[in-house]
């Protein structure tokens, strides 16, 4: 008889290996378990005390300690929590989420945001959503209360921001986590690899994610993603495009008293300095275009105050937008927004728009797609990380132009302006573009239904 054939050598190395570095994992995890308990403690009544104080997370408070909406599934019912950050995720989830619920109604579905501006935006922009709340801060405790109270079939994260304590906890209950509108900026990647470790456990844990493009794909399978389960699908914001007919233009003009022979120049999602820029600019460009307009609307509403009190220091004239006047010729062309939800359709009345939290660093950019979508060129500043892509694709088509600085902003308006015949061909060229790029939001709700499957 013949002596078993032993285990060559590697291989029982590599055994040992693997289940020394599974052993090592484990360990971390309980470490990090333990650590999250007891921060737990501390967390709750310093974060309590903060938000009452500062009346900042206030709404929602006890979400974020777990105690979410408790939810009573039907027999044999799948639910779907999905996290939107803030607005522009909300934006992106709407028409994936609507897909769902047109096609698959008896699926139920929970949202949760991490902001007050995401939180009023699911709440106007998905009545249809069962549940609503304010995403529980990424501790052990609060996860898995709240975890236990949702019981989701499936977790799906609008954007690459990964919360460890819910990817860890999500695959010891089973329950798949996957991704749409993937992104990673060069500063995320940084981060992530300097914790390679722990990131890679954690994209193995995932169904699916599906990235925007394949400079994402490329990078984030190089952090530890398996590559059949990374996809390409684009970006739904292209879907959740509203475009406004000219119609309703027309009224919005209307609305705002604005001169309907004249230009009009929206600032949007401004941030602190940006506002100061492009007044200046446009004080100094109404001197050659006296029948021009401007539209500053803040990307934060709180600082409508502030911005109002820089106006008056200066002796500017300006009218808030709640307070214009439907029967009264306006006594200025300027208009502060102060108003929820109205900046993606005030859009439609501009002839050229700025998108802001791109002039300063850090920067980042917001969202250059809504004055596209309404046929209208963009100009953004230097810092647009969160924006590259987007940026570079619309640029290349003739639609985006990119300014570095005031007199940079103030010239390259001037030659718009000036050339206003040829706008109209930018307008279509626009239409074309966004509509080229639609159909992301159907694709990501069959990969959501075919793994609840």
């Amino acid at each position: 008889m013949k002596a078993p054939s032993k285990q060559p050598a590697n291989n029982r190395g590599t055994g040992t290996q693997k289940r020394n570095k599974s052993a090592k994992a484990g360990k971390k995890i309980r470490v990090l378990k333990f650590v999250s308990r007891i921060a737990s403690f501390v967390l709750m009544p310093a974060f309590t005390v903060y938000s009452l104080v500062t009346g900042k997370k206030r709404r929602g408070l006890k979400h974020h300690f777990g105690w979410v909406p408790k939810v009573e599934k039907k027999p044999g019912q799948k639910l779907v929590w999905l996290h939107a950050l803030s607005l522009g995720e909300v934006n992106g989830a709407a028409p994936v989420l609507k897909i769902i619920h047109e096609k698959r109604p008896s699926i139920a579905l929970a949202v949760s945001v991490t902001t007050d501006a995401g939180y009023d935006a699911a709440q106007r922009m998905l009545p249809f959503v069962d549940h609503i709340f304010f995403h529980p801060l990424d501790s052990w405790p609060f996860i898995n209360r709240a975890l236990d109270r949702i019981k989701p079939d499936l977790y799906v994260l609008t954007d690459t921001g990964f919360w460890p304590s819910m990817l860890m906890s999500l695959k010891e209950r089973r329950i798949p986590p996957m991704v749409f509108n993937g992104r990673i900026s060069e500063k995320s990647q940084a981060r992530y690899k300097q914790i390679a470790t722990m990131v890679k456990p954690l994209l193995q844990s995932f169904a699916v994610i599906c990235m925007q493009s394949e400079r994402g794909r490329t990078t984030i399978q190089n952090l530890g993603a398996p590559p059949q389960r990374v996809r390409i699908v684009g970006d739904t914001k292209f879907d959740a495009l509203q475009i406004v007919q000219q119609a309703e233009r027309i009224r919005i003009l209307e609305r705002f008293r604005f001169p309907r022979d004249g230009q009009v120049w929206v600032a949007g999602s401004t941030h602190e300095g940006e506002e100061k820029v492009c007044v200046n600019a446009y004080l100094k460009l109404c001197r050659k275009f006296p029948k021009l307009s401007m539209v500053i609307a803040p990307r934060r509403l709180e600082r409508v105050g502030e911005i109002a009190k820089y106006l008056e220091k200066e002796n500017i004239k300006f009218v808030l937008r709640s307070k214009i006047d439907p029967r009264a010729k306006l006594s200025t062309n300027i208009v502060l927004l102060d108003t929820h939800g109205e900046l993606a359709k005030v859009y439609s009345i501009a002839d050229i728009a700025f998108v802001g939290r791109s002039l300063f660093p850090p920067g980042g950019g917001h969202n250059l797609l809504e004055p596209v979508a309404q046929g209208k060129p963009v100009l953004h500043g230097p810092y647009i990380e969160n924006n590259q892509k987007t940026a570079g694709e619309l640029k290349t088509q003739g639609l985006a132009f990119p300014v570095s600085d005031d007199q940079n902003l103030f010239a390259v308006v001037r030659k718009l302006l000036m050339q206003a015949e040829e706008l109209p061909q930018l307008h279509k060229k626009a239409a074309a573009y966004v509509q080229s790029k639609r159909g992301s939001a159907l694709e990501i709700a069959k990969y959501i239904v075919a793994i609840l499957k």
